[in-house]
């Protein structure tokens, strides 16, 4: 911004410190610049303490998301099993079952007749059509191409297969491996994969490729009941449990899934954490002491207040109606004096103990499930240029920008006062001097005067 230079005619007619006095009016003029700068530092520092708040509100609607989507609950497999590994999830079945391994899935396997030499031997032009459970790819085999680029072209042919060239005692294969285990349950396992070769060049040699593994799906009995699957990874035998085969079994092993009261209770923490967070920074917005500068805090803040009181809402609405547990406080989730949450282990455990299915509802219950309460609220307050919070920041934002418009005004008007002053007093000291020059001048004709 710029200003005119300060006065600096110094009273040399006069001898008053001319220049001290333009700049102590000047500085008293300038008094309402510093208010309306002080003015929009005060809504600027509204402005960070709300982007603080939406940046916290984001944060619980995550930890509410992350247990709506996953569940509370933290369900432990326990033992050691050698023909499976199992993972859990929230809505997992507790329980034991009795698992054997029968078979594990194998993808198909195709190779080539042996070439001599290496990647670099030539192969005979032609087309290689591969079917993949009943959808065939066709893929062109130029003239002589290496027996490394018509793998490449395999590749990039889009069939589910990848191909590669094996080297061994001074001959080269290639190798087509099925990408996915298995095959269609009902079909015949030659469906998942076919190869027919048509050779129509004359370099080289024809791949002569044949299956030499047939795909095999993985076959498990649990509770005496079997079941086949196309791959080892299973995530719907058990309810809510994927099993990773590793082994073939001769004998059933034990799988025991059990709830665990100290890991659902770390989860549950995550969304207390973040609810803490939230009412904890609200609460000390709105708190107005003696010293508290109301222009610099959103105190006493309308949009404030109804925030904290929506947070307070969320805990004691009932987020699963007709279930044995309806609120966080019938899972131990209790509002302390200062309106923050902790958390009852021995209420957790009685919960989870009556019923583990109600536990991860309290959070899942589409609409009115505390995850579901806890995204509209957050919505409400913070999604969109008509939220609560947006429509507040954009209040404070025309707000400062006003504040812009206004210290610019008012910068002129004294730019133009501090102009007007050091005319008035240059003015001044030319006169002052003019008078001065005439007195000097009588003076000398008085004392020619009397010395004639």
């Amino acid at each position: 911004m710029t200003t005119t230079p300060a006065f600096r005619a110094s009273g040399l007619a006069s001898g008053l410190d001319t220049t001290n006095i333009v700049n102590e009016l000047v500085k008293i003029e300038s008094r309402t610049i510093d208010l309306a700068r002080r003015q929009q530092d005060a809504f600027k520092s509204q402005l960070s303490a709300l982007g603080d708040v939406i940046s916290k509100l984001s944060s619980l609607r995550s930890a509410a998301s992350g247990l709506g989507t996953s569940g509370v609950l933290a369900v432990r497999a326990s033992g050691t099993n050698s023909g499976f590994t199992a993972s859990p999830t929230s809505s997992a079945a507790t329980g034991r079952y009795s698992i054997q391994v029968d078979m594990l899935a194998q993808a198909a396997r195709a190779r080539s007749q042996a070439f001599t030499g290496n990647a670099s031997a030539p192969v005979r032009g032609g087309t290689l059509d591969l079917s993949i459970d009943g959808t065939t790819t066709s893929v062109t085999l130029d003239d002589g191409m290496t027996l490394a680029q018509a793998a490449e072209r395999i590749n990039r042919s889009g069939a589910a297969v990848s191909a590669t060239v094996l080297e061994t005692n001074g001959q080269a294969f290639l190798s087509i491996t099925r990408r996915d285990t298995g095959f269609v349950v009902g079909q015949p396992a030659s469906s998942a994969l076919q190869i027919t070769e048509t050779s129509t060049g004359s370099l080289g040699q024809a791949l002569g490729a044949t299956v030499i593994q047939s795909a095999v799906n993985a076959q498990l009995t649990v509770d005496g009941l079997p079941f086949e699957r196309r791959s080892n990874v299973v995530a719907d035998v058990v309810p809510g449990t994927t099993l990773s085969l590793t082994r073939q079994t001769t004998t059933p092993e034990d799988l025991v899934l059990a709830t665990n009261t100290s890991e659902t209770q770390t989860a549950l923490k995550r969304f207390v954490d973040a609810y803490n967070d939230v009412m904890k920074l609200v609460r000390n917005n709105l708190a107005i002491g003696e010293q508290t500068d109301r222009t610099r805090t959103l105190g006493g803040d309308p949009s404030l207040r109804g925030l904290q009181s929506a947070l307070q809402g969320l805990v004691v609405g009932q987020a699963n109606p007709g279930s044995p547990v309806r609120t966080l406080a019938d899972i131990g989730v209790r509002t302390q004096n200062d309106g923050t949450l902790s958390i009852d282990a021995s209420r957790l455990e009685k919960a989870i103990a009556t019923d583990a299915g109600a536990v991860n509802a309290l959070f899942q219950t589409a609409t009115t499930g505390i995850a579901a309460a806890t995204t509209s609220l957050v919505e409400r307050y913070t999604s969109g240029s008509s939220s609560i919070l947006e429509l507040r920041k954009s209040g404070i934002d025309r707000s400062i920008r006003t504040m812009d418009s206004r210290i610019e005004s008012l910068q002129l008007r004294v730019d133009a006062y501090r102009e007007r002053l050091v005319r008035q007093f240059t003015a001044m000291e030319r006169v002052v001097g003019q008078f001065k020059s005439i007195g000097d001048f009588l003076t000398s004709r008085e004392k020619q005067g009397t010395q004639e």
